[in-house]
């Protein structure tokens, strides 16, 4: 596990490895070959709930999970090897990013706030712990990272009014090392940001999308969610720490070593969504966050100190405008980093960043009133009307990490919500709504190959591994969301040259 960034053969976290960079130096698929690319097997969950899983593999074997659902395939053939299915006593989302392999044990988090220990090789259940309240609407859905002997996982639900958590589990047996409130209490630090301090017990600050990792420093790289109520800030007065924030804690006893808030006092639903830590060719040790508002920071991460900030999207409208309540305000971004993010490749010593354009239009409602279990938000129509999904585009960004200079960006038709890899193959691959797989040219954002899979929308995990001598891609596909209009059924399909 220590050298999952780097291992070649295989995809151990939801982003590859801890420093989560997504970048494989496998090269049998390149550039120059790519177009022959072709679907080789597909695996069929059978199931068309919500599909945004970045799969993992081991040894020739492919993890992938649904909400309730885990599974292992023959990475070469997809044939299933073994199955587990959960039983939720109750269940506020249906949601999963994605699982964690060490020692031997598949690892994940539930929509009813379990965190469960599979055997890798049987499928059979090891341990299973509850760790949230999941009638107050605490859920677990972001891919957890283990690094010895204990895994890391936080409560999500901060459009609920949870008070944020981020959480360390001992791997053995599940049970609780410790735990760091995101959303702080009177006397720590960060809470003078909470002019009023009854606001903090449902402040938001879940945590929903995946974690990095510097193993060197002990440092675990955690981005922070909305505040609560997410659209009423007038309710929670102040910057609101630590949410719509990148928070790095001691891995080993969760106390907080430093923070880069992104923005606040948030009324636009703007969550801190992705991270990944890398090294450049200078060698400086930076880290890379952005959220909905479409906006790239770059910190260093020995300190946390911004060194450039970047443009995702193209469409910045009412960004800080206040909101009325007699007639809808047309704003923009309003989700254009979701849960898959960066990639760095060494190669051409380039950062890697979708975004996705698209707007709304939002009325001010009266504030909400806190309600255990319930929707905890303040715009008057809910998470505010959104142009028609055909409105909406991506773009794929290619940014010096030096400088923050923009190199190149490649439009796509549809929101790449989809994984994104670099390889040492010079290629960036990832995927769109529409169902569509491309690979660009790294140094340039050539359009390089395209493909329709045919299984409707990827919205998940785009990942490259080796096995029997051979390199093969593969795609969570199948994705539905209303949201994105988005129906299929959920399928892993692996493609490779033929």
């Amino acid at each position: 596990m220590d050298r999952a960034d780097v291992e070649p053969a295989q995809w151990l976290t939801y982003n590859k490895g801890y420093l989560g960079y997504r970048y494989s130096s496998l090269a049998q698929i390149n550039a120059k070959n790519v177009s022959q690319l072709k679907p080789v097997c597909s695996f069929k969950l059978r199931e068309q709930g919500s599909f945004q899983n970045g799969p993992l593999v081991y040894n020739g074997v492919l993890y992938t999970t649904s909400a309730l659902g885990t599974f292992a395939v023959d990475a070469t053939t997809c044939e299933l090897l073994w199955s587990y299915r959960h039983a939720p006593a109750y269940v506020f989302a249906r949601n999963n990013k994605g699982a964690a392999i060490a020692d031997g044990r598949i690892f994940r988090g539930l929509p009813d706030g379990h965190l469960i220990a599979i055997d890798a090789k049987t499928g059979a259940l090891i341990w299973d712990r509850v760790i949230m309240d999941s009638t107050a609407g605490e859920f677990a859905t972001a891919a957890p990272l283990v690094w010895k002997g204990m895994i890391f996982l936080g409560k999500a639900g901060g459009d609920m009014g949870i008070r944020g958590e981020m959480m360390a589990f001992r791997a053995i047996d599940g049970e609780k090392i410790w735990g760091f409130d995101l959303i702080p209490g009177p006397g720590e630090t960060g809470s003078d940001t909470w002019k009023n301090l009854d606001s903090i017990a449902h402040g938001g600050g879940g945590t929903w999308t995946s974690f990095s990792l510097d193993r060197e420093a002990g440092l675990l790289l955690v981005p922070v969610g909305n505040p609560g109520p997410d659209f009423a800030n007038e309710a929670r007065p102040g910057t609101n720490l630590f949410t719509n924030s990148l928070v790095a804690l001691d891995a080993m006893t969760g106390k907080l070593q430093w923070w880069h808030q992104l923005l606040g006092p948030d009324d636009r639903d703007w969550d801190t969504t992705v991270v990944a830590a890398f090294d450049t060719a200078d060698h400086s040790r930076l880290a890379a966050v952005a959220g909905k508002d479409g906006v790239l920071h770059v910190v260093d991460r020995t300190n946390g100190k911004l060194r450039f900030t970047t443009s995702l999207v193209s469409q910045y409208t009412n960004r800080t405008t206040p909101i009325p309540t007699d007639a809808p305000l047309r704003l923009c971004p309003i989700a254009a980093v979701q849960w898959n993010g960066p990639a760095y490749s060494p190669g051409t010593n380039l950062l890697y960043m979708n975004g996705i354009d698209w707007c709304a239009r939002a009325v001010k409602g009266r504030t909400p009133v806190y309600v255990k279990g319930k929707a905890y938000l303040g715009w008057a129509n809910g998470f505010g009307d959104r142009d028609p999904i055909e409105q909406a585009f991506g773009l794929v960004n290619a940014i010096d990490p030096a400088s923050g200079r923009l190199l190149w960006r490649f439009r796509v038709s549809s929101p790449p919500l989809a994984g994104l890899t670099a390889t040492a193959g010079g290629l960036v691959i990832t995927a769109d709504v529409n169902g569509d797989l491309f690979a660009l040219d790294a140094a340039t954002g050539a359009l390089l190959y395209r493909t329709n899979l045919g299984v409707g929308a990827i919205d998940g995990g785009v990942v490259t591994y080796e096995a029997k001598g051979k390199q093969f891609i593969a795609v969570a596909a199948g994705d539905n969301s209303g949201t994105y209009k988005a129906k299929g059924d959920n399928t892993v399909v692996v493609l490779a040259l033929p």
